[in-house]
């Protein structure tokens, strides 16, 4: 038996001069599938190197799946992929008489919906949950005939849907043994292919390593386990050895715990890290997801800065009572939050933690509204903070505020958004009009469902704090903000930002008039959202000027206010 695992990661960042720039994420689940099975698996097959990146069409892959003789098909499936995935599997049980396709990933509902395989018939089966005890079952049927009872999958039964029933992994052996240590030279031979076939080198990689999974929380918009247990479980593998590897292999690599620093360990984890990066080299280990209640992230971020000179990111999701309880975002009190910055500042100094500190916010979530927004921005930037990054709320369909009684509480309705997934962007529609219908079917394209209007926000309010965002990310704005912040804090005053704040939003409600003007009877007409601008023979996205293009024009871009 020989099985091909399908990542096919997004990749509109990878092409042109962007590519040194470029950072691939390798999610670890195919090493840890092939990890569970080889220590408890009765038949063993051949696993083929896995592809990364959805570099070709979905007829190219299939050739390339016939060609390597793939009998076993594994699809992950997330938002961005989800089409893509669909059609290749599609495509190879049409072509492939005696292939299986099995599918796992967190924007998969088949453990929920009776229908799936009406709509999906040529998916074998579906795992979910913890994936590895389910693929190991799935491999040994095939191989030997025979099973003893299954979990955490779905089988498609000619059309219907057989639920196995779902449990959290507890094998000691699998925690208590390395996926990356046992996996070497395959870790090995799957990177340096990637390098072959892409271009890319060890410094766009980043490992994405797990310690500890699962998350006690169950904020409306993630889908973390699929929203099917609350129960963390931690991984007991020679974690010195593995930072020392991945030392070795010359990348980067981040954690992908939901609360990295919940526990002493992981503070042991990463000060060992430390010791162990040389300037002159890739290795790096960058903490994205902090513990959501840590008063103490400055002992992750403070060294984020100094030894490995990246930016840090406070993921506030929202800093208003209202909005993060309508989340159900636990999170430290605005006092408790300004006490954590003011530990950063104090050891970064204030030019650096203006440079290197951005804060993440939500957007689209019940109960925000351009005034929640308007008092976000103020508070950031009273703290010094002018550098945000955006995450407007996509419906994962496993997480809580998938639910419809909730969306219908709070008034949420979606509309799919186009996002451009190609290397290069040859082509530039002559019109918005033409944009839409060159995005019509167009495989370049992924469509993710994204919040379009809620009770406190309709979508003119969403692109206007969109612009917004881009606006306080600018030159002019930073510079204005920064000098009402020294000027308050040399007074012993607190910084006034309002001013600023409410200029920013009319500047923004304005130019979001003028985008609705343009592409508001084209949302009607197509049914979706292209969230790009048509200007100067230039096709750029997410509602502004691309970053080369702000940096060439802001001045005239955003006028002093």
């Amino acid at each position: 038996m020989r099985i091909k695992f399908l990542a096919n990661g997004p990749l509109q960042d990878l092409g042109g001069s962007r590519k040194g720039r470029y950072r691939l994420t390798i999610n670890p689940a195919y090493l840890m599938l092939k990890h569970y099975h080889t220590l408890h698996g009765k038949h063993q097959p051949t696993w083929l190197l896995q592809n990364f990146m959805a570099s070709k069409t979905a007829q190219e892959t299939v050739d390339l799946l016939i060609s390597e003789r793939v009998d076993l098909l594994l699809l992950s499936c997330f938002v961005w992929n989800m089409d893509l995935q669909m059609e290749i599997a599609k495509l190879y049980s049409e072509q492939v008489a005696q292939g299986c396709v099995v599918i796992g990933g967190p924007h998969l509902t088949a453990h929920k919906d009776q229908q799936f395989f009406e709509k999906h018939p040529y998916v074998d089966y579906v795992v979910y949950g913890d994936g590895e005890k389910a693929l190991s079952n799935i491999i040994d049927y095939l191989a030997t005939g025979e099973r003893s009872p299954w979990v955490n999958t779905v089988e498609n039964v000619s059309g219907k849907s057989r639920l196995w029933p779902f449990e959290v992994l507890r094998d000691e052996k699998y925690w208590s043994t390395s996926p990356y240590l046992s996996q070497k030279q395959f870790i090995i031979d799957n990177l340096e292919s990637l390098y072959a076939n892409t271009g890319l080198t060890a410094k766009n990689i980043m490992m994405a390593v797990e310690f500890a999974r699962g998350c006690m929380y169950a904020c409306a918009y993630c889908d973390w386990a699929q929203n099917l247990t609350k129960k963390v479980v931690r991984r007991k593998a020679e974690w010195k050895l593995e930072l020392e590897f991945f030392r070795d292999l010359n990348v980067a690599m981040r954690e992908t715990d939901a609360n990295f620093g919940q526990w002493k360990e992981d503070l042991e984890i990463y000060e060992y890290a430390l010791t162990l990066h040389d300037p002159k080299r890739n290795f790096a280990f960058m903490v994205w997801n902090t513990a959501k209640l840590d008063k103490n992230k400055d002992r992750f971020f403070i060294p984020q800065v100094e030894t490995y000179n990246r930016y840090v990111t406070f993921s506030f999701e929202d800093t208003e009572k209202g909005p993060l309880e309508a989340m159900n975002r636990p999170s430290l009190s605005w006092p408790e939050q300004q006490a954590v910055l003011a530990k950063v500042r104090d050891r970064l100094g204030e030019l650096r933690f203006n440079k290197y500190v951005k804060a993440e916010l939500m957007l689209g979530v019940p109960k925000q509204s351009i005034a929640t927004f308007k008092e976000n921005f103020k508070k950031l930037m009273a703290e010094g903070i002018s550098q945000v990054i955006l995450n407007q709320w996509v419906l994962a369909p496993n997480s809580p505020g998938a639910d419809l009684n909730y969306q219908k509480k709070h008034g949420v309705e979606w509309k799919d958004h186009m996002v451009y997934n190609a290397i290069n962007r040859d082509h530039v529609p002559g019109s918005t009009e033409d944009a839409y219908k060159w995005a019509v079917g167009n495989p370049n394209f992924v469509s993710m469902k994204s919040v379009y209007k809620t009770n406190d926000m309709k979508y003119i309010d969403i692109v206007t704090v969109i612009i917004a965002v881009h606006a306080l990310n600018s030159k002019v704005i930073q510079h204005k903000a920064q000098q009402i912040y020294a000027k308050a804090i040399q007074n012993h005053d607190m910084p006034n930002m309002s001013p600023v704040v409410d200029w920013l939003f009319r500047f923004s409600k304005k130019r979001a008039r003028g985008i609705m003007k343009l592409h508001g009877h084209c949302i009607k007409k197509y049914g979706f959202v292209l969230p790009y601008i048509v200007s100067d023979n230039k096709f750029v996205g997410d509602w502004a000027l691309g970053t080369a293009q702000r940096k060439e024009t802001q001045e005239n871009e955003y006028p002093e206010p």
